[in-house]
């Protein structure tokens, strides 16, 4: 079982590292959950998960999507995992699915085309590597041990039986956002949801423990993320009103928008209080969406910026981060990811050393 687990991992590990070198930032084993009413408690339900996310944007800001489904071994139903992997595509709102498994058969392949889905076997990933130039690529997206040893730095270990303490408990409920209510949640609520969970803990992360930076360069790859969904929204409108069009996002729309406004109002003349609808913080996120509108081309690369710095600058301990495609440095997805973390950092209250090997780039 160990075995067959670990085959699992190199397949999912070696299609993160294709897509990732496609363009997409590639979260991977990305739980999808629903949340529902149990006996006057909201419990979370878990459905399925996917097995590579592959998320990019273009220069206008659309969003793309692939999911993964990674498989060996003898036993498995391809025609099963095919109807499957549709489902989940079609539920996810994914553009491409891949079914990759180290041998599909003729008559698996034959289906695909009507269910909308491509498939890899280890020939054609093999081939697809070497195709595409990646096999000695300089990040190590397919290793497994740097992979497990970053994983190994994921969540907090507390002893069976052990009560948590408050700030444990405060540990758990950011992990437990980022792994699961994060992929469920409407995505223009998680812009403000993200900063207000690591505001809760921004006074306990400690940039001299590896765990803590992890946590943090998690939580600004969701700061990113949301941002760029935000950014989409603001495109689409034309963009000659950021600070209009953004504010619309972050509140669900023009209807949301003017019945929250109503609602603070009513709450001001009823309690005579001064008591604002927006963040204090909302000026500078302002400033940061139209530094990413105005700088398209480097915008869209932020968040594989932000994975390549991870793991080549503070897991490997690199001083300067190569080029991620060819030959050329993406200096303006550089500078605008140190704009993100600096922003992140200010309206959260993290300490700005946890993202100290972005600021040195």
């Amino acid at each position: 079982m160990i075995e067959l687990l670990n085959q699992d991992i190199n397949l999912k590990l070696r299609f993160r590292k294709i897509l990732f070198c496609q363009g997409y930032w590639c979260p991977i084993e990305v739980e999808l959950s629903q949340y529902d009413n149990v006996e006057s408690m909201i419990k979370r339900i878990s459905l399925t998960d996917l097995d590579v996310l592959g998320i990019k944007y273009d220069y206008l800001f659309n969003g793309f999507r692939i999911v993964g489904d990674c498989k060996t071994g003898k036993n498995i139903s391809d025609i099963s995992r095919l109807f499957w992997l549709k489902g989940v595509k079609d539920y996810f709102g994914a553009d491409e699915a891949y079914y990759i498994h180290s041998n599909v058969k003729n008559h698996t392949k034959n289906i695909t085309p009507k269910l909308g889905l491509r498939v890899l076997d280890e020939k054609s990933l093999s081939e697809l590597e070497k195709n595409l130039n990646i096999i000695h690529y300089f990040l190590p997206l397919s290793d497994i041990s740097e992979y497990e040893k970053v994983s190994n730095q994921w969540n907090i270990k507390i002893p069976r039986g052990t009560k948590l303490n408050e700030n444990q408990l405060l540990f758990k409920k950011i992990y437990t956002y980022l792994s699961y209510s994060y992929w469920y949640i409407e995505q223009y609520r998680n812009l403000l949801n993200v900063i207000e969970n690591f505001s809760s803990i921004s006074s306990l992360l400690d940039p001299r423990n590896d765990k803590h930076v992890l946590l943090a360069f998690t939580g600004l790859e969701r700061f990113a993320h949301s941002m760029l969904e935000a950014a989409s929204y603001v495109f689409s409108q034309g963009s000659d009103n950021v600070p209009r069009d953004f504010r619309t996002y972050i509140y669900g729309g023009p209807l949301s928008l003017r019945e929250k406004e109503t609602f603070f109002k009513l709450m001001r003349e009823l309690t005579k209080t001064n008591e604002q609808l927006d963040p204090p913080f909302i000026v500078d996120l302002y400033e940061l969406m139209g530094r990413m509108v105005r700088n398209p081309m480097g915008a869209f690369d932020i968040l594989r910026h932000i994975q390549a710095i991870y793991l080549w600058c503070v897991h490997l301990r690199n001083d300067k981060l190569l080029p991620l495609d060819n030959d050329q440095q993406n200096t303006a997805a550089i500078v605008l990811t140190r704009d993100l973390a600096k922003t992140f950092c200010k309206i959260t209250g993290l300490n700005a050393d946890l993202f100290r090997s972005i600021n040195a780039l």
